[in-house]
């Protein structure tokens, strides 16, 4: 008996030893589990990614300047090259990034060829949803070989878009940063706004007679800082707005008019121009035209720019409410999504173009 109970105890010691080896993975199995993660995409599709990525590329404009700011060392390429005014505020190492277009647009030009050759972990879709993306985004995806994801992001998500990036991308203090940044901003400009916007209009194009239409993807800006008055039937999801008419703009009269920089000759003869003249926020020289280095800060593209046109167009708008520092407000924009210092000499510059 005390032999069998030797024996027994024996295998069972011996099966303690084993079968933690057994079930234990691989060293290769341990490593594989370990470099790839599924990721559920904003749009339910369910994709697997490297848990690890150094190697991204957004999608196009949009997705590239809320990439930038988060982590530009992990950009490999751009959906859009930098504006001339971005010379001297962006690092030339990212100016200098190879260009593979865009996926979605008007001015859609992914070039899947130049994808391939660069070999990113994962593409990056930053934005708005659109009709038919998932069948779009999963048949692009099978066609590269490569992941691609797409995250929401409006004014009012931006902080959570922000927070899914940075946990993604391993940079979560810079995506927090960033959203508390958007959020801050975003809540305060509504308190300065407060229950009794003015009413006015944003104008754009050449002609001075297109408008970002309220309710718009475009317009989501516009319509925290006033009563957008492009009340129209089909709001425009396109950067060029909706096109209206002077006769349009006349009935609407508004008290305040944004001209973006597209439009700077139309802002430059508002004054003397017989028709612009007669609009109440002419007369009454509430009139002003956004800056763009080095993007249009409040209109196109409907990115983390419009944050900095935030601030810009509440200080504008509502001085007397609006009591922070501009400047130091701007200086802190450009340090933190263009990675770059900006003087108050520099800030004059840039605002008065």
């Amino acid at each position: 008996m005390k032999r069998m109970k030797r024996i027994l105890t024996c295998m069972v010691l011996v099966l303690l030893v084993l079968v933690p080896l057994f079930a234990q993975p691989t060293v290769e199995q341990q490593n594989v589990v370990a470099s790839v993660i599924t990721f559920t995409d904003d749009l339910g599709r369910t994709v697997q990614l490297p848990s690890k990525i150094d190697r991204m590329l957004p999608s196009g404009t949009l997705a590239q300047y809320v990439l930038f700011p988060l982590c530009p060392d992990k950009m490999i390429g751009v959906g859009v090259n930098w504006s001339d005014s971005a010379k001297g505020i962006i690092a030339d190492k990212y100016l200098n990034l190879p260009m593979v277009g865009q996926i979605y647009g008007s001015k859609a030009s992914f070039n899947l060829e130049q994808v391939l050759k660069l070999d990113p972990q994962v593409v990056i879709d930053v934005g708005e949803r659109k009709s038919g993306m998932s069948e779009n985004l999963d048949k692009l995806q099978q066609q590269l070989g490569i992941p691609i994801i797409h995250i929401d992001a409006t004014n009012a998500t931006m902080d959570k878009a922000y927070a899914r990036l940075g946990n993604l991308l391993g940079c979560p203090e810079e995506g927090k940063l960033l959203g508390d940044y958007c959020r801050t901003v975003l809540e305060r400009t509504k308190a300065i706004v407060g229950s009794t916007p003015v009413q006015g209009i944003y104008v754009l194009g050449a002609k001075g007679v297109n408008v970002l239409a309220k309710g718009s993807y475009q317009s989501e800006s516009v319509d925290i800082l006033m009563d957008n008055l492009a009340v129209l039937e089909n709001p425009s999801s396109k950067g060029t707005g909706n096109e209206v008419d002077m006769e349009r703009i006349l009935s609407w009269n508004p008290q305040y008019v944004i001209f973006s920089h597209d439009a700077q000759d139309v802002y430059a003869h508002a004054a003397t121009d017989s028709l612009w003249s007669q609009v109440d926020a002419i007369k009454d020289g509430h009139f002003y035209l956004a800056p763009n280095t080095p993007q249009d800060w409040l209109g196109n593209p409907p990115s983390v720019n419009r944050f900095l046109g935030l601030v810009w167009a509440a200080k504008m708008l509502y001085p007397q409410a609006a009591t922070y520092d501009l400047y130091e407000e701007i200086a802190k924009y450009f340090k933190l999504f263009y990675h770059a210092t900006v003087s108050k000499d520099q800030i004059q510059a840039i605002i008065q173009k």
